[in-house]
């Protein structure tokens, strides 16, 4: 029975390619429907931190999870690319955490940011641009968090942040403007001035027609008053006159007398009349 003895540099060829694939610094080269992607992996292994976003690879697919790991730690270089092969993200991991300097291009190959990362954390400038290349906005960021001046380069408008959240800032007004204001000021006083002198004299007109209105039924009502005494008065003269009439005209008529007297007198007149 013959044997057949391998020659070495075949079994060096092996031996190298074993290593290879089984080296985890090996770059690895994947793809979904979007992009295709080169990167590294390490198996180092680390204790993740709560606040932080690790990217790991793991079942052919690349994973994002905060706080968390559950496969090899994205290490080094990275590329993602369209599948036309124009650049679509590119920039570098450090055991699982972006840093460094990161690009995004539109399909059309136009730079569309770059942002400055450092330990998985947005800590630095960046910058935005529209499909042409023109800028749109910039400013920085610290601790993953918009700080300092964000400039909108088509309108102008300058926003300030603290810790992410929009300080408005004090306006720098030029002396030209600071005249209009103080103009516009005087004029805005001197017509609420007028508006209250106006109301003030409408209320003195309403309160002075108040006053006479009161006035008028003050007068209507002793008017009405005196009329009631001198009715009263004239009656009560006339009640008096009437009653002196009568006592004048009872004073000249002849007395009447008395029933008794009468009847006495009656019946001496019969005892005259009655034949002797």
């Amino acid at each position: 029975m013959k044997t057949y003895k391998i020659p070495r540099y075949i079994l060096l060829f092996f031996a190298i390619t074993l290593v290879s694939f089984s080296d985890p610094y090996m770059i690895k080269r994947i793809s979904d429907k979007n992009f295709r992607y080169e990167f590294y992996t390490t198996e180092k292994k680390v204790n993740p931190k709560i606040n932080k976003t690790y990217s790991w690879f793991k079942g052919g697919l690349i994973h994002e999870a905060q706080g968390g790991i559950g496969g090899d730690l994205l290490n080094d270089k990275f590329v993602k690319m369209y599948h036309s092969n124009q650049l679509a993200e590119q920039g570098e991991f450090k055991n699982g955490l972006r840093v460094g300097l990161w690009k995004t291009w539109y399909q059309n190959g136009v730079l569309a940011t770059t942002q400055i990362w450092s330990k998985g954390e947005r800590n630095g400038k960046f910058f935005r641009y529209n499909e042409t290349g023109s800028l749109l906005e910039y400013g920085k960021y610290s601790s993953n968090l918009k700080s300092g001046r964000w400039t909108n380069a088509e309108s102008k408008e300058i926003i300030t942040y603290k810790k992410g959240v929009i300080v408005k800032e004090k306006q720098i007004f030029t002396k030209s403007e600071k005249y209009k204001a103080k103009q516009d000021e005087i004029k805005q006083e001197n017509a609420v001035k007028s508006k209250k002198e106006l109301e003030e004299t409408n209320d003195a007109l309403k309160l002075a027609q108040y006053k006479a209105q009161k006035e008028q039924e003050k007068e209507t009502a002793k008017a009405i008053t005196q009329k009631e005494r001198e009715k009263k008065a004239t009656a009560k003269k006339e009640e008096q006159k009437a009653k002196k009439e009568a006592k004048e005209k009872s004073a000249n008529e002849p007395k009447q007398d008395s029933k008794l007297k009468s009847f006495f007198k009656n019946l001496f007149k019969k005892k005259d009349k009655s034949p002797k």
